[in-house]
């Protein structure tokens, strides 16, 4: 019985598997193709792969480059910034601006990161990653004041090539 049934649970699993990746490419245009690195890749007019950029236009996965996200429903803006890079690491700083009128506990960062990549250590805040999504917490018992920016916030990680940030949230 039990040779039947875990042929089974490897279909199961494998149709779970493609069901979540449906799910997390919903929505998403021609002109962005989903990546074996949860990153999505730009196309431009003539169909060849685009540089990634990022919010500012900068190429993203090189030092200076910042990704930042627009102001969320939670009252706040973030940035991620690359600030150096060697080989298997780099240095990342992270903002983020409290843009609504109520003070903000508990607050975090957070962002994609391509395959592989770690975030390995963090200061003015906890790290945490699960996959390609990294975060960083508010360090205990912070408080960001309405119109204040939390702008010490600083991680270091581990990965083969220039990391790209994208899909930078806040709340």
């Amino acid at each position: 019985m039990t040779r039947r049934i875990a042929p089974l649970l490897g279909v199961v699993s494998l149709g779970a598997a493609a069901a979540l990746v449906v799910v997390s490419c919903a929505g998403r245009t021609a002109d962005t193709r989903h990546t074996a690195g949860h990153a999505a890749e730009t196309r431009n007019a003539a169909g060849r792969t685009a540089e990634p950029r990022n919010a500012a236009g900068a190429a993203a996965g090189t030092p200076g480059a910042t990704g930042s996200a627009p102001a969320s429903a939670a009252g706040c803006t973030a940035t991620v910034t690359l600030v150096e890079s060697w080989p298997g690491g780099y240095r990342g700083a992270a903002t983020i601006s409290n843009v609504s009128d109520r003070p903000m506990r508990d607050w975090y960062i957070q962002w994609l990161l391509p395959q592989g990549a770690k975030l390995t250590q963090a200061w003015n805040g906890t790290p945490m990653q699960s996959g390609p999504i990294a975060m960083i917490h508010a360090p205990e018992g912070a408080v960001l004041a309405p119109g204040a920016t939390a702008s010490e916030v600083g991680f270091v990680g581990s990965a083969a090539a220039l990391p790209a940030f994208t899909e930078i949230t806040c709340g």
